[in-house]
């Protein structure tokens, strides 16, 4: 069942600052060349979190008190991203990375609908077609499982550079 959750204010202001501080000081690499291949062209650029570190302790937290999903998981990546996907859509799923839930976090970055991300739905003639979107707002979580089509908003125009932090999760069978 693909569902798509969204909550305002996910980390407490104080933790928020702080990993605003960080994530605009991290240094960021462009993702690997295969990605850059499937996708048609690189978007985004990452600083990948270490596995167990304090703050995915305190996102798996908040996980469960903001979306009630008491079910345990686990990390496959965290990342610090920067994305700017100008040019065209790129709709995709991430069930390739053994995720079975997303968990995106929306930190820095103009706020307005075409800095967000659009999800998509699968119509009659096997094509993609955007079924909504969440515009980018400071401190907004977007917790989806890992089947629902999905990709940056800033094709659409009136968009800039976001910095976010993307989690991959898998939910413990």
């Amino acid at each position: 069942m693909s569902i798509v959750f969204v909550k305002e204010n996910f980390f407490p202001l104080e933790i928020y600052n702080f990993i605003v501080k960080e994530i605009l000081s991290v240094e960021y690499s462009p993702p690997p060349k295969w990605s850059g291949e499937q996708y048609q062209g690189n978007y985004w650029n990452t600083h990948t979190l270490p596995k167990g570190c304090e703050l995915q302790t305190k996102m798996k937290e908040l996980v469960a008190e903001h979306f009630y999903f008491k079910d345990d998981f686990s990390y496959i990546d965290s990342w610090y991203t920067m994305v700017g996907a100008s040019d065209q859509p790129r709709p995709h799923i991430d069930e390739s990375w053994g995720a079975t839930h997303q968990l995106l976090i929306y930190m820095h970055g103009e706020e307005s609908r075409n800095n967000g991300t659009g999800f998509y739905h699968v119509t009659d003639d096997d094509q993609l077609e955007l079924s909504y979107h969440i515009g980018f707002k400071k401190n907004r979580a977007v917790f989806y499982t890992s089947d629902v089509y999905h990709a940056p908003l800033q094709w659409a125009g009136g968009g800039s550079f976001r910095y976010s932090i993307a989690n991959f999760l898998k939910k413990s069978s």
